[in-house]
């Protein structure tokens, strides 16, 4: 009894267990019932709808998939069709959702580009904006909102604290009154701008480099005064497209930059602030849900208003930078560019104003600090409109014929001519230290460049004290300089002894020939004798016999044709060239009268075709020659001295090919195709049959181009007629013969590159 009992309570226990255990891991199901895209001017939301929170876990960029962002959706089971967008929304192309083996969604947004996004919860709707790119703020939006502000009494930006938070950067923002804030984005360089509307900045100006979370520095001032609104601008200079939130408060704001780069160690501390770990960014691969497709450029609009974000335990990473491939075509400065201004935009309105006043305006406005030479003085007067700041100050220094240097933080203000003889003083220091410093030498044993060419390359780079001694049995450079001059000659070492690439050249020279002969000929001749010895002389006394022949060909003439009976023809007018004849002789019984014809024909036709393919292979820039075939003497007496030279009679070709940077190449190429004739000799020596053609051309890399060609048609008709007879008609066809020679030769020269990879 006490074992049952002991059983039952145990299974009961068991199955309580098992029941605890199944409830705690059953996670509660969250059905997401929308996605909407709403495009506006400065930016593009996502709008998520579900019946419960969404507790999104993970944002990123994945290194496949570089323009598109990634969002993780766990414990979401149920989810609608993705809407098809059939053209772009706003910065957005498509969106999918895929399903991972856990039973989790998956949200793609396939982005033109990648932006600053930020992602902010409110119930059951959660919204992830994109900022837009070089957006320009609307006014008349400003003004909408600006209506809500009380402008009479500023606000007053009181202080920037910035802390290290578990894996975040964050920044606070204090104010003392009401303000209007605008977040928008800016590229060349990437920047996230905060601008806060009927704001007066009430602290100096700030310039932090950071070098962490993805931000460069951080940079506040005072942007403009009354033109038409009183801002203060808070720039973030971002290393890539960033998460972020913004949590707008009645004190002020705060905007927080999770960590986003994958660090072995913990990073260096911020000046003056915090200690923080970065934690490391999982390394997800995933495969795209898109077809491919090229993305549009998205256009310039306008930034998104003040919004409300609450924190969410969101993480992000970036993908890792593409490795950097050193391109041969890669464009190499070889000249001082442009100056670019990259300042924030300001507008000035001065009027006989000192220039020092402008100056330190500017600087204040750079978050720098001035300095002036004795020698600074002059009048500003300008209206400018929207121009960068360093713009402004170049053009307020130029027409006061002063100059400007930077030396971190500090900005000094001086006559031209005092900066440019302390920039020939510094130079002449700087080359009394080269010449006067340590001499190093080292030893560059080259692999594709030939020692000699890379010294010709090199000499003009040295100082006085440089020198460069060639080791040709090891393709060695020896160089001796100062530190400052080696460095520069390791990096054009780097750049000159690189491998060249080659070229497989193949040509193509089709011959083909087609020959029609037609001869016709005819002979015939006849012979008549009266005499008493046949018995039929005339009855006349004179004449009483006749003897008429006109078959036989007089003697010293040499018969052509073919012979007659008598062995000759009057009519002698065979074909030139014939391989039938057939001959018909006619005479009476006392063979008396005979009449002889021959006629004679040829018909013949032909074709032949002959391939040459010659191939070479050259590196880049160099020529490379192949020959065959045979070679004439030629041998010409001069001065009782015999000379003997040999001419080819050959198949040759030459060419230089040149790689291009678009994977063309561009060949200058000379081809041959000659051949001896010896059945034309000329005092034993046959002449020569040329085919060649010499030519420069863009070919792409295996692709075919006819250089050259050359259609030759030749048709002679050859008649041979006895006068007047001839043009009997029809019986004229017995006087007269025919011949026809037709020939065609065609030439075609073909190329084709091939870059050997």
């Amino acid at each position: 009894m006490k074992k049952k009992k002991y059983y039952f309570l145990v299974s009961l226990l068991f199955t309580i267990a098992l029941l605890y255990g199944s409830n705690n891991n059953l996670e509660p199901s969250i059905q997401l019932k929308s996605i909407d895209v709403l495009p506006a001017l400065t930016s593009t939301k996502v709008i998520l709808t579900a019946d419960s929170p969404l507790p999104i876990s993970k944002a990123f960029f994945d290194q496949t998939l570089p323009s598109t962002l990634i969002v993780n959706l766990p414990q979401v089971k149920s989810v609608p069709a993705p809407p098809k967008l059939e053209s772009p929304q706003g910065i957005i192309n498509q969106i999918a959702l895929r399903k991972n083996s856990q039973g989790d969604f998956k949200l793609f947004i396939d982005l033109n580009q990648k932006v600053p996004y930020t992602i902010i919860n409110n119930q059951q709707k959660t919204t992830i904006e994109f900022l837009k790119l070089n957006s320009q703020l609307n006014l008349e939006e400003i003004n909408k909102k600006i209506s809500s502000v009380d402008t009479h009494s500023l606000a007053s930006l009181q202080n920037l604290s910035l802390k290290e938070e578990g894996n975040s950067l964050i920044i606070q923002v204090q104010t003392k009154g009401q303000f209007l804030p605008f977040v928008f984005a800016l590229d060349n360089p990437l920047r996230l701008v905060v601008d806060l509307y009927n704001t007066h900045l009430n602290r100096p100006p700030l310039n932090l480099a950071v070098g962490k979370w993805g931000i460069k520095k951080i940079r506040l001032a005072q942007f403009q005064v009354n033109n038409p609104f009183t801002i203060s601008r808070l720039v973030f200079d971002l290393e890539g497209p960033k998460f972020f939130t913004l949590d707008t408060k009645e004190k002020g704001l705060t905007i927080t930059f999770p960590s986003n780069q994958v660090e072995e160690a913990p990073p260096a501390p911020l000046p003056k602030e915090e200690k923080e770990e970065l934690l490391p960014a999982s390394d997800q691969k995933t495969a795209s849900p898109f077809p491919g497709s090229s993305p549009p450029i998205p256009k310039k609009e306008t930034s998104p208003p003040e919004r409300k974000v609450t924190s969410q335990p969101i993480s992000t990473e970036a993908p890792p930078p593409s490795s950097t491939q050193e391109e041969q075509f890669r464009p190499k400065t070889i000249a001082q560019p442009q100056q670019q201004y990259t300042g924030e935009i300001i507008s000035l309105k001065f009027k006989d104003a000192d220039l020092r006043d402008v100056v330190l305006y500017l600087a204040d406005f750079a978050g720098l600090n001035v300095v002036f030479d004795p020698g600074v003085k002059g009048t500003v007067t300008v209206d400018l409109e929207d121009v960068p700041w360093d713009q402004a100050l170049d053009l307020v220094l130029k027409i006061n014929k002063m100059g400007k240097t930077i030396e971190g933080n500090v900005l000094r203000i001086a006559p031209i001519n005092v900066l440019t003889e302390e920039q020939k003083q510094a130079q002449k220091l700087a080359e009394s230290k080269e010449l006067a410093g340590p001499v190093l030498v080292k030893t560059f044993t080259l692999s594709y460049s030939k020692a000699a060419d890379v010294q010709a390359l090199l000499s003009t780079k040295l100082s006085e004290r440089g020198e460069i001694i060639i080791d040709n049995r090891t393709n060695t450079l020896i160089i001796t300089d100062v530190q400052d001059r080696m460095e520069l000659i390791e990096k054009l070492i780097s750049v000159f002894d690189t491998p060249t690439p080659q070229v497989s050249i193949e040509a193509r020279i089709v011959e083909a020939t087609s020959t029609f002969i037609r001869n016709l000929g005819i002979q015939w001749g006849w012979r008549g004798i009266a005499d008493p010895y046949y018995g039929n002389q005339t009855s006349l006394e004179f004449p009483n016999k006749i003897n008429v022949d006109g078959a036989l060909v007089p003697q010293g003439i040499v018969t052509k044709g073919i012979g007659g009976p008598l062995g000759g023809y009057a009519i002698n007018l065979p074909a030139p060239a014939f391989s039938t004849a057939v001959g018909l002789s006619l005479g009476n019984v006392l063979d008396t009268f005979r009449l002889d014809m021959a006629l004679s024909a040829l018909e013949r036709s032909g074709s032949g075709r002959i391939i040459s393919t010659p191939t070479v292979t050259a590196q880049n820039n160099q020529e490379a020659q192949i020959i065959q075939g045979r070679q004439i003497p030629v041998q010409t007496v001069a001065n009782f001295t015999v000379t003997t030279r040999y001419v080819n009679a050959a198949l040759e070709l030459k060419a230089t090919p040149q790689i291009t940077a678009e994977g063309t190449i561009i060949m200058y190429i000379e081809i041959q195709n000659n051949a001896a004739d010896f059945a034309n000799l000329v005092n034993g020596i046959p002449p020569i049959i040329t085919q060649s053609a010499r030519t420069s051309v863009m070919v792409p890399d295996g692709g075919t181009a006819v250089i050259g060609g050359i259609y030759r048609t030749e048709d002679s008709i050859t008649r041979e007629k006895v006068p007047f007879f001839h043009k009997i008609p029809i019986l004229g066809n017995l006087f007269k013969s025919f011949a026809r020679t037709k020939q065609n030769r065609e030439l075609l020269i073909f190329i084709t590159p091939r870059i050997i990879k």
